[in-house]
């Protein structure tokens, strides 16, 4: 690399050293040779620099010091050498905007990759190229270099507008002739009268091509751009240059890009629906999940709660009927057998019994309802666990359900099962009465 960095300087020096005794056109044609060289082996940077002695102003050039400003080598050259020229120079600047940032960077340096990439997207590659080579005669550039310079634009700059305005410019600017009569003495060959006319019109067969080749970019492609389909149209229709064939053509491209765009938009505004009912979807599970999670932990936290209850009452009545029964044993006399001291040890008991009595009497009737509200909530959960996938079963359920509801609404057959209830605890507690008596015994 760095042999050639040295040979690219050493060449770059005698070039330099042998340019007042080159030619104007050698010169052009090894500068161009080199730079395409440069270019093909992705060699950005020296591509660039080998171009400038070509397309910039050259104070020194012994061609043009006849008391005006010097001018750059190719704008004296023909028409083929400029199009080869600043076609190059185009697809080098595009190649170089292509880069990024990062690459840029590298390559040229933050600086200038910046200054190059600006010139190019706010088209002021365009300015330079009409200046430095066709001397800010707009309808002089060639219909190549036009296109490629619109390419450009259309490739990496924002905005169209800028595009949309040089290629008006440059359509309308044919056809003026170059009133400069010192240029016309200049470039006219001795006895010759011929008129300098524009380079990018229709004079030949391959100038009529890029001139349809500049109305086809400019009517499908950068109008379209900027919204422009009636203006599109409508230049279509007018133009001298179509003929019926092509207008009709042009058209129907136009249709088609216009219809692609609209469906394009209609397709963006679905996805963007479809996008926006799926947040909507998710917003709505996550808020039902949250519904249920939340329903889930207070049915837990209320499971919980009863079942701490219901295990309260049942360790309750247990333990207070021992403690109960401890303390009736604990009373209870120890006399001498015989008659009087049986008397006198079995009377304790029967007054102890009547005591439980009393007070079971009187926590019956608590008891009797919960015992019941634990038998419906059990008989409740069963009948729904065994119903959960037969809805006739469910129905049956639920009719016997209100049947039982309806019965325990009437005042009878709460009463009835009131008395029932109380029958079944005496013959209990009677029961247990006389075990304690036979025990004692």
């Amino acid at each position: 690399m760095a042999d050639s960095g040295s040979q690219m300087s050493s060449s770059q020096s005698q070039l330099s050293s042998s340019t007042p005794r080159l030619s104007p056109s050698k010169l052009r044609s090894q500068t161009y040779k080199k730079a395409s060289q440069l270019y093909l082996t992705r060699r950005l940077q020296e591509a660039l620099s080998a171009l400038e002695p070509v397309i910039s102003p050259q104070p020194n050039d012994e061609q043009h010091t006849n008391g005006e400003d010097s001018v750059p080598l190719i704008a004296t050259a023909s028409s083929n050498w400029r199009i080869k020229v600043w076609n190059l120079y185009v697809t080098l600047l595009s190649a170089i905007v292509d880069l990024g940032p990062e690459e840029g960077k590298k390559e040229f340096g933050q600086k200038e990759w910046k200054a190059i990439s600006s010139n190019v997207r706010d088209g002021t590659i365009w300015e330079t190229v009409v200046q430095a080579g066709y001397k800010g005669l707009e309808g002089s550039v060639d219909a190549e270099v036009v296109y490629n310079l619109a390419t450009l634009l259309l490739n990496h700059s924002p905005s169209q507008a800028l595009n949309q305005e040089r290629l008006e410019t440059y359509l309308s600017s044919y056809g003026q002739p170059n009133l400069d009569i010192a240029e016309h003495l200049r470039n006219s060959s001795p006895g010759s009268r011929k008129q300098i006319r524009p380079t990018g019109g229709t004079d030949t067969p391959k100038d009529l091509e890029s001139r349809v080749r500049i109305i086809e970019l400019f009517t499908l492609h950068v109008l379209p751009r900027n919204e422009e389909w009636e203006y599109a149209r409508e230049f279509i229709n007018l133009s001298e240059v179509l003929d019926e064939e092509r207008k009709e053509a042009f058209l129907q491209t136009l249709d088609s890009l216009k219809e692609e765009k609209e469906q394009g938009e209609l397709r963006a505004a679905a996805l963007q629906r479809e996008k926006d009912a799926e947040l909507e979807r998710q917003a709505r599970d996550a808020e039902r999940r949250r519904s249920e999670e939340a329903a889930a932990a207070e049915r837990a936290e209320h499971k919980r709660n009863r079942s701490e209850v219901d295990y309260g009452i049942e360790k309750s009545r247990p333990n207070g009927t021992a403690k109960g029964r401890g303390s009736k044993s604990g009373d209870r006399p120890t006399g001498k057998a015989g008659t009087s001291s049986g008397r006198t040890a079995f009377s304790p008991p029967a007054a102890s019994s009547k005591g439980v009595r009393k007070s079971e009497k009187s926590e019956s009737r608590p008891r009797q309802t919960r015992a019941l509200a634990n038998i419906l909530r059990n008989l409740f959960h069963f009948i729904s666990q065994s119903i959960a996938g037969s809805p006739m079963a469910f129905a049956r359920a639920l009719l016997f359900m209100l049947g039982i509801i309806m019965a325990f609404s009437r005042q009878d057959v709460r009463e009835r099962v009131r008395r029932i209830t109380g029958a079944g605890w005496q013959k209990v507690k009677g029961t247990i009465g006389m075990g304690v008596k036979v025990s004692y015994i």
